[in-house]
């Protein structure tokens, strides 16, 4: 899927200048199709999106959670702590790496580890910039269904 998604958008490129950050974001997220582990995406009502990660059987000291480049990433290495000798092996204690592309100004408010969940809090800033702001009138009054 990679090179596909790369020929799509190579003919793009030589018409959009400064886009170039975008389109490797787009291929980013086209190639993350991993299944572990286990994780939800929650819309809160405050505005505020969560993400919440299933890692049972880690510790805190097993996990990291880092952004850079508006990805975030969380990594989980797992140390065997004693030797042990199993006769079944069902759980899974393998290590990974998962990242998520963030938007722009989305940012990590809070992370948490509780009961083998992660929870990681982002939060949208609005530039100054980019905020309603009114130039001419006056605000109006919306209308309620009454």
């Amino acid at each position: 899927m990679g090179n596909t998604a790369t020929a799509f958008w190579d003919a793009y490129t030589p018409f959009s200048l400064g886009f170039d950050e975008t389109f490797n974001r787009l291929e980013a997220l086209a190639g993350a199709g991993s299944n572990y582990p286990p994780y939800n995406v929650i819309n809160r009502s405050d505005g505020r999106t969560s993400v919440e990660v299933a890692l049972a059987g880690f510790s805190r000291d097993d996990i990291e959670v880092t952004t850079e480049r508006n990805v975030l990433t969380i990594r989980a290495r797992q140390q065997d702590k004693e030797n042990k000798k199993y006769q079944h092996r069902g759980i899974a204690s393998r290590s990974f790496e998962r990242g998520w592309q963030l938007g722009d100004g989305v940012e990590v408010q809070d992370v948490s580890f509780e009961n083998g969940l992660l929870t990681v809090t982002l939060e949208k800033h609005i530039p100054e910039e980019q905020k309603k702001k009114l130039w001419f009138g006056k605000e109006l009054k919306t209308l309620s269904a009454s």
